[in-house]
């Protein structure tokens, strides 16, 4: 590193608005150069780094049960975060690189595509819904799920739709692709709806538990997760119908080809072993430490045609 001195014309009088003029300059210059370094790092070949770091970075949610969650032992787990391991095993052997350490991120439906994209994970493990918006941002691998997007409310509203809930408060999670379809159905039912905007699905969930939601918009299997860890499961019921089937990923940048390409590939053999379908039983439908007797989910006639035909959801798109 080179060390340089500023200087600055004496005149007499000390100019502390020329000073300050001077600093500002300098900051913005190195400002400049730590954002371009950022930028050079988020589009450089990742698995090229890799080699030269033996680190790739993982990005997962904390609370998106079970695809990719926070255990009691403060490990993150899930669905998709075994899914991330099995391409992180493919990396060290295909690219010649046993040393290859994992780190993992905390991301949210918020952060997640910049995090991405300035290079602070490699790839997203978390509930990434493949929608038009999002492949503008990022690239999606295969589709290893197909999710409801549901809403629940209390017993005591059993039986009510959308439109029953006019002047109420729906809670949902920045960043989720539930926002814009709450507010296109509340348009066209006609209702207005109090929206309260969420970190993430434990807490959308928490303000229905505590009374101060009177429903909660998630993915049908996060909810049920969310659901079964109350007190009393059976105070929560489905309102009818769904707001959106969406498939769902893992991603990573959208400069980031060669790595999707490993990403597929081993996706891919996994839904043709028939890998891909046990790991989904071991999370969606038999029971998970800490999720009580399991989310009871067997695969869907969509999710066993999405098995027997990787990559056909981007058919939609």
């Amino acid at each position: 590193m080179v060390l340089c001195k500023l200087r600055f014309p004496y005149s007499g009088n000390f100019d502390r608005r020329a000073l300050l003029r001077a600093a500002l300059a300098v900051i913005a210059v190195v400002i400049t150069a730590l954002v371009s370094a950022r930028t050079a790092l988020a589009n450089e070949d990742s698995l090229l780094r890799m080699r030269s770091t033996s680190r790739i970075s993982l990005g997962s949610s904390d609370h998106a049960v079970p695809t990719s969650f926070v255990d009691a032992t403060g490990t993150h787990v899930g669905y998709h975060m075994d899914v991330c391991n099995r391409i992180v095993q493919a990396i060290r052997q295909r690219f010649d690189m046993p040393a290859l350490k994992i780190t993992t991120v905390a991301t949210t439906l918020a952060t997640r595509f910049a995090m991405l994209n300035n290079g602070t994970i490699d790839i997203d493990c978390g509930h990434n819904a493949i929608t038009g918006a999002g492949l503008q941002q990022a690239l999606f691998a295969h589709a290893t799920l197909i999710s409801d997007l549901k809403a629940v409310t209390i017993a005591e509203n059993r039986g009510q739709s959308l439109a029953s809930f006019d002047g109420r408060t729906v809670a949902v999670v920045v960043g989720d692709t539930a926002i814009p379809l709450l507010r296109a159905a509340a348009r066209k039912s006609q209702a207005k709806v109090i929206e309260a905007i969420t970190r993430d699905a434990a807490a959308a969930f928490s303000l229905l538990a505590a009374g101060r939601a009177d429903l909660v918009i998630l993915p049908e299997a996060i909810m049920i997760a969310q659901r079964n860890r109350t007190k009393d499961p059976s105070r929560f019921v489905f309102v009818e119908g769904s707001l959106r089937t969406e498939p769902v990923a893992v991603m990573v940048r959208l400069s980031d080809e060669k790595l999707l390409d490993v990403a597929n590939e081993v996706i891919d053999a996994m839904m043709r072993t028939g890998e891909m379908e046990r790991l989904y039983r071991k999370w969606y439908v038999d029971p998970v430490p800490g999720l009580g007797e399991g989310l009871n989910l067997p695969p869907s006639p969509k999710l066993r045609a999405l098995f027997a035909n990787p990559g056909s959801e981007m058919l939609d798109f």
